[in-house]
């Protein structure tokens, strides 16, 4: 928590402190779609035999990718709950790693070899470049082959060999093509300006009453995004508590890069209509009091918690009634609003600082610098 020694009176920026022991936050999980069947036994029949199979081939191509990791690492002698905490580690980027074993596995199997043939490979740079070769000639996409190539080389980094037996100079030369295909470019494009998205959500403060409950959503978030630079997922997996004068801290967990938490405090900002706390405090009103508890985007009217999908579906309902064109993503906002700050005189310790892009910046803001981002939080607010 962060409080002040004097009485002066507070600004309303977020202050960023990297917490390492803070529990991880835990948000309900979108339920399956249920799905409807036409009248007609006979087609009923032969809809449920052919989702029974197609879900049966999809478990067990889902179950052999999970069991070669596991059984790899069973036999360094891990334990299953070693093994899952393995897997935790990688958070959401395991399903798009076990994809890519998967695929190995069937490729590996087909070429006659067996799993114990894993456990005495000599030269994996070999086998991870005939493997790539094979999905290159079999015209996979560029971003599959550099997937492909992350995934089975952990598979053997977890058998201890170095990445100088991983990685070799063929293999290099293979991927030159997918790695220059997929590589972000570096370009000088236009950004809108951050004020269009913020005079909307002035306009919408007075009418906060009358908004419906997404495109309230949609403005709480976006104006989180604006004061904060957090990504959409990490709000998404986000909690806040309500302190004294009407503080708000947010706690969210950073999987980008080195896992961390960080709490992000919120307090009353010059223009309350723009201003995260303002939203919060009204977001929050509009469930029932045994609701209070619910998890951050809670819909009171639907009586479930928000799905990644539908936050961004209402951030987008807010970019666009603002004059934002379609083209751009969420994320977009985050650019909009570093970029105004550089506009307006920040510097490049601010903007680092403020955005934790350097590891620099991230160290002072967790031993030392708690409150220095006021200054460039509290310029966001003057737009005319």
């Amino acid at each position: 928590e962060c409080t002040s020694s004097d009485g002066d009176t507070q600004l309303a920026v977020p202050i960023l402190v990297a917490e390492s022991d803070q529990a991880s936050i835990k948000i309900c999980q979108p339920g399956e779609k249920s799905r409807r069947l036409e009248d007609g036994r006979s087609n009923e029949e032969s809809k449920k035999a052919s989702s029974s199979r197609r879900i049966t081939r999809s478990q067990a191509r889902g179950d052999r990718e999970e069991e070669l990791f596991k059984w790899i690492l069973s036999k360094r002698q891990f334990t299953e709950v070693a093994t899952q905490q393995v897997i935790d580690g990688w958070h959401s980027i395991w399903c798009r790693h076990r994809q890519r074993i998967g695929q190995f596995e069937e490729f590996w199997t087909k070429s006659g070899k067996s799993w114990e043939d894993l456990t005495i490979v000599k030269d994996p740079k070999t086998v991870i470049s005939n493997f790539i070769a094979q999905q290159v000639s079999a015209h996979t996409t560029n971003t599959n082959s550099n997937a492909c190539r992350t995934a089975i080389g952990m598979l053997f980094r977890i058998q201890c060999f170095q990445e100088d037996r991983i990685n070799g100079f063929a293999l290099k030369q293979i991927m030159k093509k997918p790695v220059a295909a997929t590589r972000k470019k570096r370009r000088e494009e236009p950004i809108y300006k951050l004020d269009i998205l913020l005079k909307h959500i002035q306009e919408r403060a007075e009418i906060k009453r009358k908004l419906s409950e997404q495109e309230h959503l949609g403005c709480t978030i976006s104006s989180i995004m604006a004061f904060s630079t957090l990504h959409l997922a990490e709000i998404y997996r986000a909690s806040v508590i309500q302190l004294e004068d009407n503080v708000w801290q947010l706690s969210a967990s950073i999987w980008k890069g080195d896992n961390y938490d960080l709490s992000v405090t919120f307090r009353p900002l010059s223009n309350l209509k723009v201003c995260p706390t303002s939203w919060l405090s009204s977001w929050i009103a509009l469930r029932n009091e045994e609701d209070r508890s619910k998890a951050l985007w809670w819909r009171p009217k639907n009586k479930k918690v928000s799905s990644y999908e539908y936050l961004s579906k209402a951030v987008h309902i807010v970019m666009e009634a603002s004059g934002v064109v379609k083209e751009y993503s969420v994320t977009s906002i985050r650019k909009s609003q570093i970029t105004k700050s550089i506009n307006q005189g920040a510097t490049i310790q601010e903007i680092n600082r403020a955005s934790r892009h350097k590891d620099g910046p991230s160290t002072v803001a967790v031993h030392y610098d708690m409150n220095l981002n006021d200054t460039i939080r509290e310029r966001l607010t003057n737009f005319e």
